[in-house]
């Protein structure tokens, strides 16, 4: 069984990801975090990998970065 970290590269490759998908839609760490109802450091904390998200955070920001189920799930079969 391999460990979970923050330092496999597939999960830097989501965040990153994710960073992307905020950036584009001109949002800034405060901005995203005012939507999810989150202080600014649970996005920044993220983003820099000083904090994991889990599968319900992971699905809340993209929720909340208007993707519907089928691109959730397109968001993660890219990273597979």
């Amino acid at each position: 069984m391999t460990r979970k970290t923050i330092f496999d590269p597939k999960y830097r490759a989501m965040i990153d990801s994710l960073k992307s998908l905020r950036m584009q839609q001109g949002l800034t760490q405060r901005d995203l975090a005012k939507k999810l109802g989150v202080a600014h450091c649970f996005v920044g904390r993220a983003e820099t990998c000083e904090r994991r998200l889990d599968i319900i955070d992971l699905i809340r920001i993209l929720r909340t970065l208007d993707f519907n189920n089928s691109e959730i799930l397109r968001f993660f079969e890219k990273l597979l």
